[in-house]
């Protein structure tokens, strides 16, 4: 971690520790009100080889399918309004001015999480977070299963731009520009009704296209999900897909167990290249809220 202007170094595991907490809360929240959902990701590979987080990891994810993802961003919404216990958190939803993105943020308010590829939206909630990710329904043929990736991919893309996404590729900033022409008021409606299209169709696959996963990585079989499997999660348990080892497998290759090597630790962490866990990320903020003062 960077240390902040209050002297402060903050270490991996105390930044887990405060994320670790957001979690608990939303584990409460969808136990009470049967909301499915499952960790995924590095999240999922961390619970299965190290009982918890990745060691130098600085983020977790969910997985929900359309159905509970719809219905926790309706019920988490109205519930941090109405619950003295909950009202700490803010929860930043998909396709917004302030948020582009296709997923959502449950976000810890009194805290500083500031990402270098997000600095420059200034809109944002740059809090520590648990971010909530839709699992949608794929179609069956492979054809059909590139053209909704591709369709997405054109949402996420622009939703970066939006964001004033930063890259240091010639290539990706010319895509990243490129996407706001291609992605206007006219096309964007069409590509989500796309990308919804087989939620009531009983498809055998399932798809999470707005995270870093290439097309290949992305898709897979709905039989993963199963039943959920609880597994131990620091001092927690929280659900993953029944046949987790195979998404795993799919998602990361079959030495998914085998530790990395030091190359790949290095490229952690990505979400906090500053961070308060006692400071509002409004503090650092200019009176006009244009610019940081850090």
């Amino acid at each position: 971690m960077k240390e902040n202007r209050m002297g402060k170094d903050y270490s991996i595991h105390e930044l887990q520790e405060c994320i670790l907490s957001v979690m608990k809360d939303v584990d409460r929240f969808c136990k009470k009100n049967k909301i499915q959902y499952y960790l995924m990701g590095g999240s999922a590979l961390g619970a299965m080889r190290h009982r918890g987080f990745i060691p130098w990891d600085d983020d977790l994810d969910i997985f929900m399918t359309y159905d509970n993802y719809q219905k926790f961003i309706k019920d988490f919404g109205q519930f941090i309004k109405e619950n003295q216990d909950y009202t700490k958190y803010y929860l930043q939803v998909e396709n917004t001015e302030e948020w582009p993105l296709f997923l959502c943020r449950v976000c810890l308010k009194g805290t500083t999480m500031i990402s270098n590829e997000f600095k420059y939206n200034m809109k944002q909630h740059h809090t520590v977070f648990v971010d909530v990710m839709c699992l949608y329904s794929v179609p069956d043929m492979r054809i059909k299963q590139c053209l909704h990736y591709i369709s997405a991919q054109l949402l996420r893309v622009n939703a970066l731009a939006r964001c004033h996404f930063t890259n240091r590729n010639v290539i990706k900033r010319m895509a990243l520009n490129i996407s706001k022409f291609i992605v206007n008021p006219l096309t964007k409606p069409l590509l989500i009704k796309y990308l919804r299209r087989y939620e009531t169709k009983k498809t055998g696959y399932v798809g999470h296209y707005f995270g870093r996963a290439r097309f290949k990585k992305a898709v897979f079989p709905r039989s993963y999900l199963g039943v959920p499997r609880y597994v131990p999660f620091e001092d927690a348990e929280f659900p993953v897909f029944e046949r987790v080892e195979d998404y795993l497998a799919s998602r990361y290759g079959p030495a998914w167990m085998k530790m990395p090597d030091q190359t790949v630790k290095n490229q952690y962490p990505i979400h906090g290249d500053f961070v308060d866990l006692s400071r509002d990320y409004t503090e650092y903020m200019s009176p006009d809220h244009l610019e940081w003062t850090i």
